[in-house]
């Protein structure tokens, strides 16, 4: 599995979790936690997007060094991204703030789902 794929595969099972969470949410405790789950679920894909953007964006001239800047610059800006989107969270859904956080931590565990799926796809290739 490729790079962007890989970043496509995370960013979809994000949405997705995001999804199920803000349904679950909304069905237990009503609208504004499903909305505060969903802005939670935005606070772990925008940044994810980001950095796949910033880190996987490739031009033939590129040097090791560059590659390097590149991820570095990613993370940074993903970094920030988070804090500002936790930020307007804050502010917005203060009274539904564990809904977000929740959504928020369930969304980060996609990144070992696909982990776990591509190492899984790897020990069947037969390697």
């Amino acid at each position: 599995m490729s790079g962007p794929v890989q970043a496509r595969a995370v960013c979809l099972a994000q949405l997705g979790i995001a999804a199920l969470t803000a349904v679950a949410c909304g069905g237990y405790y009503g609208m504004p936690y499903a909305i505060a789950s969903l802005w939670g679920g935005l606070t772990a894909v925008v940044p994810t997007m980001y950095f796949a953007w910033r880190a996987l964006a490739r031009h033939p001239q590129e040097t090791p060094a560059d590659v390097v800047g590149a991820v570095f610059r990613g993370e940074i800006g993903k970094i920030a991204l988070t804090a500002v989107l936790f930020w307007f969270g804050v502010m917005l859904f203060a009274g539904q703030f564990l809904a977000l956080l929740v959504t928020f931590a369930a969304c980060q565990l996609a990144w070992w789902l696909v982990l776990a799926r591509v190492g899984f796809d790897k020990r069947n290739d037969g390697n």
